[in-house]
């Protein structure tokens, strides 16, 4: 099987998630059903499915990557999508909750088109709506004991999504640290983005694999394909906010660039840079005027010429190779074995 950069093509989402959106869409929505006004009406506005007005409505939310790889991973090893519903939910509620916290923090103002939350209700309303998610997201995970899971399953469950939230959580204060340095380098970025990033989709199929009774040896290995997957989807990300297509990304070029965003590509120019580009790096890197035309062609030259934008997706497919090599050794089927290596193909060279 050829590694995921050779894949010719274009990297669209594989055809085998749709399977799991489904059943995770359903198991959320009954989820959050019974939240009551107006906390019940902030967290289904974020999920897409509520006007402020508490009307319903249909807005896209997401692609539900994170428990759709749980599911897929409990199957992969044996179990069934109805052992790891739980599980799946509650990780998604997880993903969610830090969403409406990162936007707090990062004080944007849409996702997905629409009015954040904190944007529509004010930031303390909002911190309450990503905590209420999070104790949603508690509760949920005791359902396991009544779809079969045994209390030792049960409780692994438990102490893993636990154990990556609060790593999402460090990663999420390394984050915001960084936007004040400018001498962060590559590994401690990687870093970083293991934790924020990849903390949820290790989460996915390690939870995944215990619900489906895998062995320790294997749970583990699979767990590390997910912690490198995410790396793998942050790499290509940062190179889509920077040099993605304003049509497919719905944003301008170079729009990371315009907030200032440390990532990997920033960080690598800040690393490669010298002499009088760097200077100018720190001039614009260090001010609060919002940058203009000018100053983001400026920006994107300087990485252009360090090779920042062929080192952000190499590290991409790296990271999806290492992770398909963690997933062979699992032992899983071929069949599963060439669903991930379709996954990671799309992770390193989706276009939005």
């Amino acid at each position: 099987m050829s590694p995921p950069e050779s894949q010719p093509g274009p990297a669209s989402s594989p055809d085998f998630l749709g399977k799991y959106q489904a059943p995770v869409q359903d198991a959320l929505r009954d989820r959050l059903a019974g939240s009551p006004a107006p906390i019940g009406t902030m967290l289904r506005y974020h999920m897409g499915w509520e006007s402020p007005e508490g009307e319903a409505q249909e807005f896209a939310a997401g692609k539900r990557l994170r428990p759709a790889l749980c599911l897929f991973t409990c199957e992969a090893v044996g179990g069934g999508i109805d052992d790891a519903i739980p599980a799946a939910v509650a990780l998604e509620l997880i993903h969610n909750f830090s969403l409406i916290h990162d936007d707090i923090q990062d004080l944007d103002l849409e996702r997905h088109g629409r009015g954040t939350v904190w944007s529509i209700w004010g930031k303390a309303s909002g911190v309450v709506a990503g905590n209420a998610l999070r104790t949603v997201a508690d509760a949920t995970l005791y359902q396991l004991l009544g779809s079969g899971a045994s209390t030792a399953a049960s409780l692994e469950v438990v102490q893993t999504l636990t154990g990556r939230c609060l790593e999402l959580v460090e990663g999420q204060r390394m984050d915001l640290n960084f936007e004040s340095r400018r001498d962060v380098g590559p590994d401690e970025y990687l870093d970083m983005v293991s934790r924020k990033t990849g903390a949820l989709v290790e989460a996915a199929m390690h939870m995944g694999a215990l619900l489906g009774s895998a062995s320790p040896a294997q749970a583990a290995r699979l767990a590390r394909c997910g912690r490198l997957l995410g790396l793998t989807f942050q790499a290509r990300d940062d190179v889509l906010g920077i040099w993605g297509d304003p049509v497919l990304m719905g944003k301008a070029t170079g729009a990371d660039i315009r907030r200032r965003k440390k990532s990997l590509p920033v960080v690598f120019g800040f690393t490669g840079a010298t002499g009088a580009e760097r200077q100018r790096l720190d001039q614009l890197y260090s001010s609060d005027d919002e940058m203009d035309e000018s100053a983001v062609a400026d920006v994107m030259g300087i990485l252009e010429r360090v090779g920042a934008e062929s080192y952000a997706q190499s590290v991409a497919e790296e990271k999806g190779a290492l992770a398909l090599d963690e997933a062979r050794d699992a032992g899983i089927t071929e069949e599963a074995l060439q669903d991930l290596h379709d996954l990671a193909h799309f992770f390193a060279h989706r276009d939005h």
